[in-house]
């Protein structure tokens, strides 16, 4: 009975030895990357690959974590997963970025026209010390510029076949986009058959980041056609208000049934 009195007393007062606060862990920032900007779906997502190196002669089992990560001086939430990282050892991670596209607007912006802009990664990190979590922190773990490079590249237009009904002229229009931005594409679609202009019409589509979208023109005729190609002259913008501003122009070869 004596023992165990003694040994209870001894783990009692081990309970309230102070735990040692760690020292933080350095974060690298390995690569940033844009996945894709949808203005539909109102957010611009970004991968981060982080190389992360404990300086502590003891294991620092991180626990999830939720940052700072600053754009141009604009702040937004990003999660860090459980990571165990074992004494004087590095580990590298990927973590999710999500950039609302209202809030995040000047940052995107810089982004997508190529150039650099700012970036600090800040906050405090949760991690098991004994039977406690305790967070380290604040500090600011990565300060530095970042780019994505120029990502926005020209879609494909192609026209359907054209319908005529009445003295109205419909066509399919299929934009490829290949690049990892949406945006809507607008304005003026002139029409010319046999070398004679005959229609005009206003286009408004959504074009989906890397992918395909489809839609539809309608032309009502204006003036006599001609004899020969049916040919649609557009000169469109892909826009994305406060980011986006590229014109796209092409000229496009139709049929007439």
């Amino acid at each position: 009975m004596k023992r165990l009195a003694v040994l209870s007393l001894l783990l009692a007062l081990a309970g309230c030895v102070p735990v040692a606060q760690p020292e933080p862990p350095k974060i690298e920032l390995l690569s940033f990357e844009l996945v894709q900007l949808d203005p539909f779906a109102g957010a611009a997502d970004f991968n981060l690959r982080l190389k992360l190196t404990n300086p502590n002669g003891f294991p620092l089992p991180l626990q999830e974590s939720t940052l700072t990560a600053e754009l141009a001086g604009a702040g937004f939430g990003m999660n860090l997963f459980p990571l165990d990282l074992a004494a004087g050892a590095s580990r590298e991670t990927t973590a999710r970025l999500s950039v609302p596209v209202v809030q995040g607007a000047s940052a995107l912006a810089v982004l997508v026209s190529g150039k650099p802009t700012r970036f600090r990664l800040m906050g405090a990190m949760n991690a098991r010390i004994g039977p406690a979590v305790i967070p380290i922190g604040p500090f600011t773990f990565v300060d530095r510029e970042v780019s994505v490079g120029q990502l926005f590249r020209l879609p494909t237009l192609r026209l359907g076949e054209f319908r005529l009904e009445g003295l109205t002229l419909r066509a399919s229009l299929e934009v490829q986009n290949p690049s990892p931005i949406g945006y809507s594409l607008l304005g003026p679609l002139r029409l010319s058959i046999g070398g004679r202009s005959v229609a005009e019409a206003r286009f408004n589509m959504r074009v989906a980041p890397a992918g395909v979208s489809r839609g539809e023109v309608a032309f009502g005729l204006t003036g006599f056609p001609g004899v020969g190609a049916v040919v649609v002259e557009a000169n469109l913008v892909a826009s994305i208000p406060g980011i986006l501003q590229s014109p796209v122009a092409q000229i496009l070869q139709g049929g007439l049934r």
